[in-house]
């Protein structure tokens, strides 16, 4: 008995010391958070004074994203303990804009890092802005340590490109891998069912086979290629280099040390950073030995002439509204509209902006490599009837492919950049039988009753029959019928034509335009240029308002999100971060079954 009752006392005794354990931490953990949401909000009160020769900084290794945002703790670094600052694109080529025009700014400094956590459509984006913020008469120069293929794209457009002499410089031409998963399906007994219309459609390959099919093979090539060609030549226009001359040094990895970039024309100087500080000041008509006025682009944001409060362009007291509206993320029928594109959310928000006689364009910003062929078909019906009452104009970001572009098929202009990957007019359906894995490794069985012979179609403990394949195949071939004819009919091309450039296959914006499934290539402002064109606006009698309107990082919008599984992940430390991108691609494709209109793989160009 005695030595129950000691059990029993030292059990209550460590449940007790815990409890209060959990609550000391977590009040020391909230009082953390208050303390940094204090400083957050103190400092984007505090309004940045201008000075005149000061020199615009872009920290590229800050993520500048296509749409903000929409929970304040998802800027929560968990292993720094710190909110991570937020720019869009968006905010990020305004603000260049502006910096244009404000006779304080002298020049812009792009700190380069090895890896940047930005697209390359990001790039593009920003590279565009440069090059006009250029032909105001200001300097643009860069400094890295190492640039990578992408921070070099970036980096060639301005006066000077400056690197660490001890540094590196990648020039190696681009690659593109896919991993493929059916080696270990076999291993653990499980089989995959692909149902699909497009030979070029792979979404489903990993799963059945273990290389690159023939066609998913040629659209690869295709595509490195068209965004390498477009690389090298901005690049070799830039520079002022021969575009042949390029190709050859990628080939024989020329680029070997920073002298040789200097030699080949690549780079201009060879600094350490207290070098470049000094050449910074030079170029701001300040004395070399001195220190340069430099102001971080997120600090500008809150100077007079840099925007005082929401970046946005055009003139906030008209009348007159661009309505700004994200797509961003895979498509799907229920989901976190804050990560994800969910079908009936963002078809409210287009009916919203239709039915707004102030909104006199819609610019539909997509970044989607598509999801759901139901959720597309949802978004497609509203940008379809919006675009019927005033002009909606497409601006595609890094992918606008599969249901992004069947969401954009609706709209009468489509702007996209050279190197989005786009088209993938195409559909798949994904099933997967575990019933030999689970019996064979797991010692797990099923069994079923029923009404009807299909009424358990889809378990996932026995195959397809016949019948039920077919009768998938034709809902497969339905709803890509649909597609093509929505395409045809949304871009004024024959069926047929479309039929033929369509099967699934992924085009980058340069081909898309080519062959008439975009307008133009061009940049997020263009598309917004182009809509006040097309509604009839004068250049400065419009104001443009993003939807949904980004949130600050405010008290009240963090403790909002504050959730118990917010706090979970805090405690956690975060630890889903280290899963791989690729496992957790394969586990949302296995959970989420069913007929989809998405990319036939999530391509990653290695730049």
């Amino acid at each position: 008995m005695n030595s129950f009752f000691k059990t029993f006392f030292a059990c209550l005794l460590a449940i007790v010391v815990s409890g209060i354990a959990f609550v000391i931490l977590s009040f020391i953990m909230l009082a953390a958070l208050i303390s940094m949401i204090g400083s957050i909000g103190s400092g984007s009160g505090k309004v940045a004074v201008m000075r005149p020769h000061t020199v615009l900084r872009i920290d590229l290794a800050q993520p500048i994203v296509d749409k903000a945002k929409g929970n304040a703790l998802d800027l929560f670094d968990y292993s720094e303990f710190s909110f991570r600052e937020q720019t869009t694109i968006y905010e990020a080529v305004t603000l260049i804009g502006k910096a244009a025009e404000d006779p304080d700014i002298d020049g812009i400094y792009l700190n380069v890092p090895m890896a940047i956590p930005s697209s390359v459509s990001t790039l593009y984006e920003l590279r565009q802005a440069l090059a006009e913020f250029r032909e105001s008469g200001k300097f643009v120069v860069s400094y890295a340590d190492v640039y990578s293929q992408g921070g070099y794209y970036l980096a060639s457009v301005g006066d000077k490109v400056c690197l660490n002499p001890q540094g590196g410089l990648a020039w190696q031409g681009l690659a593109s891998n896919v991993m493929f998963y059916k080696g270990l399906l076999d291993k653990l007994g499980v089989q995959a069912e692909l149902i699909r219309h497009g030979k070029f459609k792979g979404a489903g390959e990993p799963f059945i086979l273990d290389h690159l099919s023939d066609e998913n093979r040629l659209q690869m090539e295709s595509m490195t290629s068209s965004v390498w060609d477009y690389l090298v030549s901005e690049i070799a226009e830039s520079r002022e280099l021969a575009a042949d001359s390029l190709q050859a040094y990628a080939s024989r990895l020329a680029v070997a040390t920073p002298v040789d970039a200097v030699r080949l024309g690549f780079v201009d100087s060879l600094y350490y950073r207290d070098q470049m500080t000094r050449e910074l000041a030079r170029l701001s008509g300040q004395d070399s030995s001195g220190k340069p006025r430099i102001l971080p682009l997120t600090s500008y944001r809150s100077a007079g002439r840099g925007g005082l409060g929401r970046v946005t362009m055009g003139n906030a007291m008209s009348s007159n509204e661009i309505a700004l509206v994200y797509a961003d993320g895979e498509i799907v029928d229920a989901g976190d509209k804050n990560k994800q594109i969910v079908g009936n959310a963002l078809a409210e928000t287009l009916s919203k902006v239709r039915q707004d006689d102030e909104v006199k364009a819609v610019v539909l910003r997509v970044n989607s490599p598509g999801g759901s062929a139901l959720a597309a078909d949802i978004i497609w019906r509203e940008v379809y009837l919006t675009a019927r009452e005033k002009p909606v104009i497409v601006s595609m970001g890094s992918y606008a492919a599969s249901g992004g572009y069947y969401i954009s098929c609706g709209a009468g202009y489509i702007v996209t950049a050279p190197i989005t990957l786009t088209g993938s007019i195409g559909v798949f359906g994904l099933l997967f039988n575990v019933e030999e894995g689970a019996r064979e490794h797991l010692g797990l069985t099923a069994d079923v009753v029923r009404t009807n012979r299909s009424a358990d179609m889809g378990n996932l403990f026995r195959p397809l029959t016949t019948a039920e394949r077919l009768y998938i195949q034709n809902g497969v071939d339905t709803v890509y019928s649909r597609f093509v004819g929505l395409v045809a009919q949304g871009r004024n091309l024959p069926v047929d034509s479309v039929d033929a450039m369509a099967g699934g296959r992924v085009w980058t914006g340069v081909q898309a335009m080519e062959n008439g499934l975009a307008d133009c290539t061009g940049t997020l402002r263009d598309a917004i240029r182009i809509a006040t064109e097309h509604a009839g606006l004068e250049p400065d009698d419009y104001v443009v308002r993003q939807y949904p309107a980004p949130e600050s990082s405010s008290f009240a919008s963090i403790l909002g999100s504050l959730t118990t599984s917010a706090m979970m992940k805090v405690m956690s430390g975060g630890s889903l971060q280290g899963l791989g991108a690729e496992a957790v691609r394969a586990r949302e494709m296995v959970i989420d079954q069913g007929i989809k209109a998405a990319m036939p793989y999530r391509f990653e160009i290695q730049y």
